[in-house]
């Protein structure tokens, strides 16, 4: 067997994951973050939760006997909490077709074994690449169109900017949480990562044609309304990048943000609401 790798993930949680009360209205015992002073806790059975977290590796979750061996070292471990991945691929084989076995059975484990679960949505995209979207979106170029890097290649990478892409993983994710609603009630999972490591590995940005046209238009408003109001909070590596063309409060994203990025600054993606603190 090969060796397992935990890590104490309490606070890495608070910061890349989302409570599951994000996905319904606010109830009694529903897993929630609560501000308590200058600190955020995290709120499970109406109480503070410190999560002593195991992160399995990313397909260890994968199937029910490869994790057999496993819960009792967790236990072993002192743990109290599990971070397990959930892969689209596993969950919707078939388009609009979706198997919760898998997830039952991690859940059913985790409570025989006295732990919890924090789940880690492998969707569209994970370090980089799209490796757990399943077959169907990965063999359909044209409605789930890959992006474009500097020398015109495709790589298997899916576009933020394919409209039919980003429907697609979000009726599997609202399967998924709606299930998690209507089947935990137990509150065994108490937070859900939404996506995991988007970015472009061979290159600073997608250069497709939707891609370069949004490159070429004004930064959002929103975004700029959102910089201005957290910027001694924004993450330092951002706010230099801005400071250095200026700070300005309005512009395309090469007028605001400069012609190129730095190797110390990650791709930024195109995103509905401003995320970047």
């Amino acid at each position: 067997m090969k060796p397992i790798s935990f890590s104490c993930a309490a606070l890495a949680c608070l910061v890349s994951a989302i409570s599951v009360q994000a996905y319904g209205q606010a109830a009694a015992g529903i897993p929630h973050l609560r501000k308590q002073g200058t600190a955020t806790q995290l709120v499970a059975d109406g109480k503070p939760f410190l999560a002593l977290t195991g992160e399995l590796g990313n397909n260890t979750a994968s199937s029910l006997e490869n994790m057999q061996p496993l819960w009792s070292r967790l236990v072993a471990g002192n743990l109290n909490c599990v971070l397990a991945a959930v892969s689209w691929a596993q969950l919707e084989p078939e388009e609009g077709h979706f198997d919760f076995a898998l997830v039952d059975g991690l859940i059913q484990e985790a409570r025989r074994n006295r732990l919890k679960l924090m789940f880690l949505w492998f969707g569209s995209w994970k370090n980089g690449l799209s490796s757990y979207p399943p077959l169907w979106v990965k063999q359909d170029y044209k409605r789930f169109p890959r992006i474009k890097i500097k020398d015109g290649k495709s790589i298997e990478l899916l576009s933020t900017f394919g409209d039919a892409s980003r429907d697609a993983d979000a009726r599997a994710f609202r399967a998924l949480m709606r299930h998690i609603r209507e089947t935990d009630d137990q509150h065994t999972v108490l937070m859900m990562q939404v996506e995991n490591e988007v970015g472009v590995l061979r290159d600073s940005r997608d250069r497709s044609e939707a891609a370069n046209k949004a490159f070429a238009s004004l930064v959002p408003k929103e975004l700029m309304d959102y910089l201005q109001k957290h910027k001694e909070t924004l993450a330092p590596e951002l706010r230099e990048v801005w400071s250095a063309n200026g700070s300005k409060t309005s512009g395309t994203w090469e007028e605001v943000f400069g012609p190129g990025k730095p190797d110390s600054v990650d791709m930024p993606i195109q995103t509905s609401s401003p995320p970047l603190s």
